[in-house]
């Protein structure tokens, strides 16, 4: 089953018109391989930073990584920042 974080990813990289086909074939290519520029690699990482409330530093995600290295990034960050408590988060 497809997690929510690969969901958000994927679908962002369609709606973008970065990536054509199914989830499963997206999720092999690298982010250069889809022809993001600089500009829609930045915005996807800060809608991603927004929409899971989590800080993507600059240098963790680069454009070879592939999608799923991004989805494996992003869903372990979204994990570490849930098993904090209240206090850790301020």
């Amino acid at each position: 089953m497809e997690s929510e974080v690969a969901r958000f990813i994927v679908d962002g990289l369609v709606k973008q018109g970065s990536a054509e086909g199914t989830h499963a074939e997206i999720s092999v290519r690298t982010l250069s391989a889809l022809g993001l520029d600089s500009l829609d690699f930045l915005e996807l990482l800060n809608e991603i930073e927004e929409r899971f409330d989590i800080r993507i530093e600059d240098d963790a995600v680069t454009a070879s990584s592939t999608v799923s290295d991004l989805i494996r990034f992003v869903e372990a960050k979204v994990a570490a920042r849930a098993s904090k408590s209240p206090v850790d988060r301020a």
